[in-house]
């Protein structure tokens, strides 16, 4: 076993170097390469980071010195550049939203599954101390059975996106916050409440600058028979909660980097943690990475694996096709449907 992973890094920008940060961090991780359109930015992150600039994205895969891959890239090549590194035996890990539907993470699952290599998605957010300490108090029983969860991640980015940002792009961004932000709630829901069984959805374009929507509101079923609201805005101040309701008593976390419980019988929110939330977000982004270079050197799952990150998306894609057909739309019937078209268009080819 190496003593460091080699690990290249593809779509340079900020994102990709708050990555590169955590995995500067890391004893495990080597940072060998950089791949990415603009010269300029490849210049920059060698001179942070070091490593080589590969001209291509070809080149990174051809380079046997390279491990595996960090993909920080707009959402609509999450799928086909985690296929084409799989394919060339590499290993990835993708920024959420793992892809943009289903089927194509299905089809990243199949081909890591085929090639025997990790595939880990950058769902963060559950791995923040606040929310750690939340999932801590449910599994403990503090709550009792839950009933309701609420969850909105909200942010002006929309307003605040240049003319060239991909976000701006109903074709990268579908649904406006949805990819940006509500994915990690998604997250969330299913790995705090259950899984999700069926979504109901309204997304409205209220007036921001973008191509893709501005604002959605959509209402969960857990598979459980807990029930939900998961909200987000593309355009409104910053704003991210989740709440979540049991018998016997109530957790929230904020982000102001706060965790609370509020006992049965009692009448306020009590606060049972708080630190920083920069400094959250950066450790949640040191053990991510730290975990994809152990997993890497260990051939172990990572926590955030390619079935989490599917389950993310469907909810996501659920609400996409809720709130275009007006109708709800089961998971269970998402994912089948998809399984399906994918083994179609597998015997075509």
């Amino acid at each position: 076993m190496a003593d460091r992973v080699t690990l290249a890094f593809i779509g340079l920008g900020w994102w990709s170097n708050m990555l590169a940060d955590a995995a500067a961090k890391s004893k495990r991780i080597k940072i060998a390469a950089c791949h990415s359109h603009s010269e300029v930015k490849m210049q920059a992150f060698v001179s942070r980071y070091g490593g080589m600039l590969k001209k291509t994205y070809e080149d990174v895969l051809g380079d046997s010195g390279i491990d595996g891959v960090v993909l920080t890239t707009p959402n609509s090549f999450h799928a086909p550049q985690a296929i084409l590194a799989v394919e060339n035996k590499k290993h990835v890990f993708v920024e959420k939203p793992m892809a943009l539907s289903v089927a194509d993470c299905q089809r990243m699952i199949a081909a890591a599954r085929h090639r025997n290599v990790i595939l880990a998605v950058g769902q963060n957010a559950r791995r923040m101390a606040r929310y750690r300490k939340v999932q801590e108090l449910i599994e403990n029983g503090a709550i009792g059975q839950i009933a309701l969860a609420e969850a909105n991640s909200s942010d002006d980015l929309g307003m605040r996106l240049s003319p060239q940002a991909w976000r701006r792009s109903s074709k990268e961004s579908p649904g406006g916050p949805l990819t940006s932000f509500t994915v990690h709630h998604a997250d969330n829901f299913n790995h705090l409440v259950g899984p999700v069984r069926r979504v109901s959805a309204f997304i409205s374009k209220v007036g921001g600058k973008n191509e893709t929507e501005d604002v959605i509101s959509a209402a969960i079923e857990f598979e459980n028979g807990a029930l939900g609201y998961l909200g987000g805005s593309f355009v409104t101040p910053e704003r991210n909660f989740l709440q979540i309701h049991g018998f016997e008593g109530i957790v929230l976390v904020d982000e102001g980097g706060g965790a609370y419980y509020r006992k049965k019988g009692t009448t306020e929110l009590v606060r049972v943690f708080l630190s920083d939330p920069n400094s959250q977000r950066e450790d949640s982004l040191a053990e991510e990475m730290d975990e994809f270079a152990s997993c890497i050197q260990t051939n172990h799952r990572p926590e955030v694996a390619g079935q989490e990150g599917l389950a993310a998306v469907a909810v996501i894609e659920a609400i996409l096709r809720s709130a275009e057909s007006r109708l709800p739309v089961e998971i269970k019937t998402l994912m089948e449907h998809s399984t399906a078209q994918e083994m179609k268009e597998e015997l075509r080819r």
